[in-house]
């Protein structure tokens, strides 16, 4: 196993963080060159999304790299999300979920379950289609607000705070950090209108990082 080397100060790097990118170097995959921001879910996903590329890889040398890899990975790992084992790694729910928009298409072409897949990830996807029916109360359902409850668990989407509340571990442990969702909250949009369930997960992949998960 390769020991990781913080990267050396390059031609191409930058003299200091962009406008509104944190001032500490720490918050960075590639600190000495202010590359790689990792200081929330989006930038650390992006991170590990533009890292993966080879043409940038190849940049650094391999001690150089795992050590990039490992910033990166450490933040998913905070933000609760998936890490894929290794650049090339084949997992399928943490290759999903660290890209923002998935599946390399536009996002008003992606299907409901494409956007839940987005969210969920294959495994948690699988399940919430296992929950039954019976399960999942929709008490509310308009423009502005939609709620219920899956199993003993309460939903709250409150779309002008553009807000999530859930109460389920998982969620509140895990899933919330990341900006993701559980196989309850998954569930419960598969119950919802189909049409409104979309705009709302379209919408949540375009403002992610200004929703608050709770």
């Amino acid at each position: 196993m390769v020991r990781g080397v913080k990267p050396a100060r390059r031609r191409d790097g930058r003299a200091g963080p962009l406008e509104r990118y944190p001032k500490d170097p720490d918050k960075y995959g590639d600190p000495a060159n202010w590359k790689y921001p990792v200081h929330t879910p989006f930038h650390a996903r992006a991170a590990r999304r533009y890292f993966n590329d080879p043409r940038n890889r190849a940049k650094y040398s391999e001690a150089e790299q795992a050590y990039v890899d490992k910033k990166i990975n450490e933040a998913l790992t905070h933000f609760g999300v998936p890490v894929a084992l290794g650049p090339s790694g084949r997992e399928p729910e943490a290759a999903t979920i660290q890209a923002d928009i998935p599946l390399n298409k536009d996002i008003d072409r992606l299907t409901l379950e494409e956007l839940l897949l987005a969210f969920l990830g294959e495994n948690r996807l699988a399940r919430a289609h296992e929950i039954p029916a019976s399960q999942i109360q929709v008490d509310k359902e308009s423009k502005s607000l939609v709620s219920g409850s899956v199993k003993e668990y309460s939903v709250v989407i409150d779309l002008v705070e553009e807000r999530i509340e859930h109460d389920c571990v998982d969620f509140r442990t895990n899933r919330a950090r990341g900006k993701l969702l559980c196989k309850h909250v998954g569930a419960f949009l598969l119950r919802v209108n189909p049409k409104a369930a979309s705009s709302m997960l379209r919408r949540l992949l375009r403002e992610r990082d200004r929703w608050t998960f709770e």
